[in-house]
């Protein structure tokens, strides 16, 4: 009696643990990018807008919450099963943050974020479990 190969099965199990790994990497990205946002060291110039005191970010440093607008608009695009994750930032002003202008130092936040990330992928790929069925 011939026996079946396991290769097939082998090949879904290793997809699907690279397409949760990648899909958990690119959360921990945005995690640490909002993290930093909100609760990141903030060092530049203090102003009031109405009753409220806010404190600015110096160049360099991620950017300060002031409407919560940046941090809502970062989210991750996943189609399961692709092995692909974008971290997307959309408030239009995104990357003029992230990158500065030839006006504005930048304040970055997902550069940051990414290498945060990179220190840690070896716990992340200590996670993967490849099963095949018997």
């Amino acid at each position: 009696m011939a026996r079946k190969s396991k290769i097939p099965q082998l090949k879904q199990s290793i997809n699907q643990e690279i397409d949760r790994l990648v899909f958990r990497i690119a959360h921990q990205i945005r995690n640490n990018a909002v993290e930093s946002i909100q609760r990141g060291t903030k060092s530049g110039r203090e102003y009031r807008r109405g009753s409220v005191t806010h404190r600015a970010s110096a160049p360099g440093e991620s950017p300060a919450t002031d409407t919560g607008a940046l941090v809502r608009s970062i989210r991750v695009d996943h189609q399961p099963g692709s092995g692909v994750a974008d971290v997307v930032a959309a408030a239009r002003y995104a990357a003029f943050l992230e990158f500065g202008t030839r006006k504005m130092a930048a304040r970055p936040f997902l550069r940051p974020a990414a290498e945060k990330v990179k220190t840690q992928l070896p716990d992340l790929v200590k996670k993967v479990k490849i099963t095949v069925g018997s």
